[in-house]
């Protein structure tokens, strides 16, 4: 009888002993719960994809400030080929016409260059780095984006010579679907020139926006 008394006191005390070893646990759990769970539903995005074909094509358009001639339209044409996600070559032909200098308005019927010579053709070759990747929202919708520099070098036919020509400058691209994306940026265009008397180095600059393809 006594030993039968002691097995149940035993079970009772185990069992006793089990509940409060599972007390720390059910309280960090109930620690865990937030005092207000928010009704949010997550949104569903329609995000536009990065198109797998390496190779770009696009046209540009927009302004060019040649240095002594007045700012002139811009347009041109332009193909990139993506080396990988951060890296791209990408190749530039662009069309402008120069003004006249102040020295030609102030003289009057003096004229430095024909109109042929005023025709500004540039061609250059980049090497572009996108420093930062993102996306923009606009509503539902969600684009990715890329912030890019690029730097290279070509050529400048204009005032009767063709000059070499150095190039720097940024972009933004946003992807509008799969396969086309904009862009809007700046370049600073450098070449020597000495057709107002002085050897210098003379600084145009580009600003632009463009509508590109992949394929």
């Amino acid at each position: 009888m006594e030993s039968g008394t002691q097995r149940i006191f035993l079970k009772r005390a185990s069992a006793v002993v089990l509940a409060l070893a599972a007390l720390p646990a059910w309280a960090a759990a109930e620690d865990d719960k937030p005092l207000i769970e928010p009704d949010v539903k997550p949104q569903k995005v329609d995000e536009s994809l990065i198109d797998t074909e390496n190779f770009e094509i696009g046209v540009f358009g927009g302004v060019l400030n040649i240095e002594d001639f007045e700012s002139s339209a811009v347009y041109g044409a332009r193909i990139a080929y993506n080396l990988s996600e951060s890296f791209f070559l990408e190749a530039n032909v662009g069309f402008a016409e120069g003004g006249e200098t102040s020295f030609e308005k102030l003289a009057g019927n003096v004229e430095l260059l024909t109109d042929d010579e005023r025709d500004y053709t540039f061609y250059n070759l980049n090497f572009g780095y996108r420093v930062l990747p993102g996306e923009a929202f606009i509503g539902d919708y969600a684009f990715n984006t890329n912030f890019y520099l690029v730097a290279g070098a070509g050529a400048t036919e204009f005032a009767g010579d063709n000059r070499f020509t150095g190039n720097v400058g940024f972009g933004y691209q946003m992807l509008l679907t799969d396969s086309f994306s904009i862009h809007v940026g700046a370049r600073e265009h450098m070449y020597n020139i000495d057709i107002l008397g002085e050897d210098k180095t003379a600084f145009n600059t580009e600003l632009s926006a463009g509508l590109s393809m992949f394929f």
